[in-house]
Parts: structure tokens; sequence; C-alpha cells
């Protein structure tokens, strides 16, 4: 998964593991992103990137719960809170790193767990939409 894909992913956290309403999971994504882009706005090289790699990781797995856990929402409800500033402050970090030589793949390999995750969770969805058409 690259950056395209990534960042509209991201607009659409808006969960946590047992969010209360659709404002405190947007509350949450929020911080969340703006967490990891403080951290990100750190990192200036390739090194740099890998000895923050435990807490990118973090931020990416976490990111990847909360949007598992969007989907259990209305998409038309999501799609009215997606987007906002920490969603473009995030976007344009990851852009001017991913400029910088060999940060790109680093922190594409830190992102790794967390997109596994949403693969599972995406196969797990399809797989239990299949069982209740039948």
């Amino acid at each position: 998964m690259n950056l395209k894909t990534i960042i509209p992913l991201i607009f659409l956290l808006l969960s946590s593991c047992s969010p209360a309403t659709l404002d405190e999971l947007r509350l949450e994504a929020d911080a969340e992103m703006r967490y990891l882009t403080e951290d990100l706005k750190k990192i200036e090289s390739k090194e740099d990137v890998l000895k923050a790699s435990k807490q990118l990781k973090k931020h990416f797995n976490r990111i990847a719960e909360l949007l598992i856990a969007s989907r259990a929402y209305d998409l038309s409800d999501l799609e009215k809170m997606a987007g906002g500033k920490e969603g473009d402050s995030l976007f344009n970090e990851l852009a001017r790193l991913y400029e910088v030589p060999g940060v790109r793949e680093a922190i594409e390999s830190t992102q790794s767990e967390a997109i596994r995750m949403l693969d599972r969770s995406s196969q797990k969805s399809i797989a239990l939409k299949s069982q209740e058409r039948l």
C-alpha cells in the first residue's frame, strides 16, 4: 500500500476500540494522526526512520485498528467527517519524507504490519458478506 492509498484510508479513521460516539472517534483519529505527524516531522533521513521505527509502527498499527473499527459505522456518516487539518498535515509530512532518498521504503516497511491487519480484516469482511448472501 502506498501514500495514495494510505492517506484516504486515514481520512476515514473515525473509530476506536470501544467508541461511544462518532465525535469521539473523530477526536481519537485526529489525535493519532497528530502524534504521527509530530514524530514524522523529526525525521530527516532513512536512519532517522530506522531509529523511530518502533514508535512509527505503533502509530500505523493504531491507525489500522481505528480503520477496522470504523467499518461498524455508516459510510455516509464517515464521509461527512473525513479529511480535515490533521489529515492534511499528515499527508504533507509523508509527501515531504517520500522525497528523501531511502525514506519511502523505510516508512513503508514500518507500515507492513498495519497493512497486514487491514488486509486480514478486509478478507474477513468479504467472507462474512458472502456467507450472508447464502
